[in-house]
């Protein structure tokens, strides 16, 4: 039986620990979502640089990101998963600064190291909430801390939003995004590091099934479904393009920065509901809501997209497309950490999740090199790549829930 599906018993689900660490994921998009929103718009209509520029810019922080992702991991698992967590998190304003300097390899330099420095505090981040958290409620938790985390980039959103229309400089806009990060890496000082009893409970089973027969038939099968899942999250990576394509894509088919970024807020604000909406629904299955609402419904959005562009179709339809790339996200963001977490024994938590970064990382290295060159060849082109690859992954895990759903040890 996969974990969505057993009954919602024990403690209250949200401690103090996860508000505080969800509140830095609030705070941290507070301030770097509305550099995702903008940096395209100063790159591509601003700066003059081909869209490829951009692209390449977003492929080698995505890509050289899996390395930091897997050093955060192991380093977290060393010297503890607050530390590191924090010091990734202080580093992250690098991508804020950046604008300081109009030099296209200055900029796209400082902008890649923050990016870096998100990826080497993310995985240990999410091995930290495991650990603080009522497993019994983990669904619920990361819909929770993904609700927060996008909500934190809806504001940041509005803010890029009505700054734009005052016509305040794109750039000065960019620079005071280091504040509201700043202020998320204060939670995360304010979050503790005492284990969850329920957690503590897991670790002390595993210790008394360690060697029997059951227990590693029961891992092998676990670690082949999560060879699976990396997989799987890795294609969709090849598909999961910044939102920065189809921002400009509305806004050149629409004649506004407002509009490209309007359709950005909205992906962030069903995304949000989504996580904690599905997170918190008793009975949902998390593997095939991962393939189903997750990747599968990536690419029908994508689809959307591209095909509003070919027809030249009117702007509410091309929002619909960023509403369902946004719920597809929420889907994705909270289910991939918590399969993680239930396939993981205690002791790999940190590392596994660093693999689930560093394979996303990977896919995005290729999405954003591929994307950038197919826009430049059509728009339509790069949403169907896109499309394409996401479909792929869902069939990768519809494949492992119909050959080993019954065989993976749900923990």
């Amino acid at each position: 039986m996969e974990p969505g599906a057993r009954e919602d018993t024990g403690s209250a689900w949200l401690n103090r620990n996860v508000l505080f660490l969800s509140l830095s994921a609030f705070f941290a998009d507070m301030g770097y979502q509305a550099v995702t929103a903008i940096f395209p718009l100063l790159i591509i209509l601003y700066l003059k640089e081909p869209p490829y520029v951009y692209g390449i810019l977003l492929a080698l922080s995505y890509g050289l990101g899996s390395v930091f992702s897997i050093l955060g991991g192991k380093l977290g698992e060393r010297f503890g998963k607050k530390p590191m967590a924090l010091l990734g998190n202080l580093l992250i304003p690098l991508m804020s600064v950046s604008v300081l300097f109009h030099n296209i390899y200055i900029l796209g330099a400082l902008f890649i190291a923050g990016w870096w420095a998100r990826y080497f505090r993310s995985p240990v981040r999410r091995a930290w909430m495991v650990e603080v958290s009522n497993r019994k409620f983990q669904p619920k938790i990361f819909g929770f801390f993904h609700a927060l985390d996008v909500g934190g980039g809806l504001i940041a959103v509005s803010y890029a939003i009505i700054l734009v229309m005052l016509g305040t400089p794109l750039d000065d806009i960019i620079l005071v995004t280091a504040a509201p990060i700043l202020v998320s890496s204060l939670m995360l000082v304010l979050a503790g590091t005492k284990q969850h009893e329920t957690f503590r409970k897991l670790q002390e089973e595993e210790v008394d099934e360690e060697g029997s027969e059951e227990a590693n038939t029961k891992d092998q099968s676990n670690s082949f479904a999560f060879r699976m899942i990396l997989l799987s999250a890795t294609l969709f990576g090849f598909s999961y393009y910044a939102l920065g394509f189809p921002i400009v894509t509305i806004a050149e088919s629409n004649g506004s920065y407002v509009f490209g970024i309007l359709a950005f807020g909205i992906y962030l604000g069903i995304s949000a509901l989504a996580g904690f909406t599905l997170g918190s629904l008793r009975g949902r299955k998390p593997l095939r809501t991962l393939w189903a609402l997750g990747y599968g419904m990536a690419g029908i959005a994508s689809m959307i997209i591209g095909l509003s562009y070919l027809m030249g179709a009117d702007l509410y339809v091309f929002y619909v497309g960023a509403a369902l790339l946004g719920f597809s996200t929420g889907s994705v963001e909270t289910f991939e950490p918590v399969l993680t977490a239930f396939l993981a024994k205690t002791r790999q938590v940190s590392s596994w999740m660093s693999w689930l970064s560093s394979s996303r990382a990977i896919g995005l290295f290729v999405s954003n090199i591929v994307m950038g060159f197919l826009f430049v060849l059509g728009q339509f082109y790069s949403y169907l790549y896109a499309a394409l690859t996401a479909v792929l992954a869902a069939l990768i895990l519809v494949a492992l829930e119909l050959s080993k759903g019954k065989q993976i040890r749900w923990k």
